[in-house]
C-alpha cells in the first residue's frame, strides 16, 4: 500500500482540521470527468437539478468511480484507517452571476453520524479561486466539536436549511483554499468553514466526497445507506446502496429517491419541515 501522506501532513491535518491542496487527478482526469457532466448537462437541457446533487455517485458513474480513486483512498486511510464507506456525495457547480454562496458551519451540525472520524476530500474540476468561490476555512476549529447553529433557510444559500453558526467569526484567521483542477482539500468533520459566490464569468465545479469508518452510526433515523470502498465492514450499520449502471438509469434514479427520503429526515431533524419527504440540497 502507497502511504500517500508524509508525517508532517498527517500531523497538520490533526492539528489544523484541514489540508490542501493534494493532487488526486492529473489536469487532463478533471477536464474528461467535467466534461461528461457537462456533456449530461447539454442533453438534459441545463445544470443538474438540486435533487441530484447529492448522493450523486448512486446516479452518476462516473462519480461513484472517482469516489474509489486509489490516491484519494490511501490519503483517507492514512487519516481514519483501513476501513472506509462513502457517506455521501456532492456536486457542487457556482454559476457566474447566480449569488449562491455557503455560509460559515459545520458539516457535523446536520448529519447525525455518532462519530467524528469522518473527513471530506473536495475535489476541483476547475479551477477554484477567491473569486469564484473557493472554501474559506478556520484552521484549528475543529477541535471545539459541534457548535450551536441556527437555520436561516437563505434562498441563494447552499446549505439545505442555511444552517449557520452562531458565534461570532473571526474571519482574519481564516485561509482561502484555492486550488486548481485535479487538487483536492481535505477537511474534519468539525472544521468551520464557508464559501462566497462566484464573482466570475466562469462556471466553478467541484465534487465533494464524504468519508466515514464503519464504525460511525446515524443517530436520527433508523435506516442509512453508504457504500463501503475499502476494507471490511464489521458493523453493519448502514444498508447497501446500488452502483448505477449507466447515467441516470432508472433502477439508479427509483433507488436515489428512497434514499433522499431518508436523507431528508437526517437533514432536516428537529426543524418545521420534519416529514418533508425528500430533500433539496441548494
Amino acid at each position: 500500500m502507497t502511504i500517500s501522506l508524509t508525517t508532517k501532513e498527517v500531523q497538520a491535518y490533526r492539528k489544523d482540521g484541514l489540508l490542501f491542496p493534494k493532487t488526486v487527478l492529473t489536469p487532463r482526469q478533471a477536464s474528461e470527468y467535467l466534461k461528461v457532466l457537462e456533456d449530461y448537462e447539454k442533453e438534459s437541457g441545463g445544470p443538474v437539478r438540486d435533487e441530484y446533487r447529492y448522493k450523486c455517485h448512486l446516479v452518476f458513474p462516473w462519480i461513484n468511480e472517482l469516489m474509489r480513486n486509489e490516491t484519494i483512498l490511501d490519503m483517507v486511510e492514512d487519516l481514519i484507517g483501513p476501513n472506509i464507506m462513502v457517506w455521501t456525495s456532492h456536486l457542487y457547480p457556482k454559476e457566474p452571476g447566480d449569488q449562491k454562496f455557503i455560509s460559515w458551519h459545520q458539516d457535523s451540525s446536520h448529519w447525525g453520524l455518532e462519530t467524528d472520524n469522518i473527513l471530506t476530500v473536495w475535489i476541483a474540476l476547475t479551477s477554484a479561486t477567491r473569486q469564484n468561490g473557493c472554501m474559506q476555512m478556520l484552521p484549528g476549529s475543529q477541535t471545539t466539536g459541534t457548535v450551536e447553529h441556527h437555520d436561516t433557510w437563505g434562498e441563494k444559500n447552499m446549505l439545505t436549511r442555511g444552517q449557520t453558526i452562531s458565534k461570532k467569526i473571526d474571519e482574519e484567521r481564516a485561509v482561502w483554499v484555492e486550488i486548481q483542477p485535479g487538487e483536492a482539500s481535505i477537511h474534519h468533520l468539525f472544521m468551520w468553514h464557508a464559501s462566497p459566490p462566484n464573482n466570475t464569468n466562469q462556471r466553478r465545479v467541484a465534487v465533494a466526497l464524504r468519508y466515514i469508518t464503519p464504525k460511525a452510526r446515524q443517530t436520527r433515523t433508523d435506516r442509512d445507506f453508504a457504500t463501503l470502498v475499502r476494507g471490511k465492514d464489521e458493523y453493519g450499520h448502514f444498508e447497501t446502496e446500488m452502483i448505477p449502471k449507466v447515467t441516470m438509469d432508472p433502477e439508479a434514479i427509483t433507488h436515489h429517491q428512497e434514499i433522499a427520503a431518508i436523507q431528508g429526515a437526517i437533514y432536516l431533524k428537529g426543524t418545521d419541515k420534519e416529514g418533508i419527504e425528500g430533500l433539496t440540497d441548494r
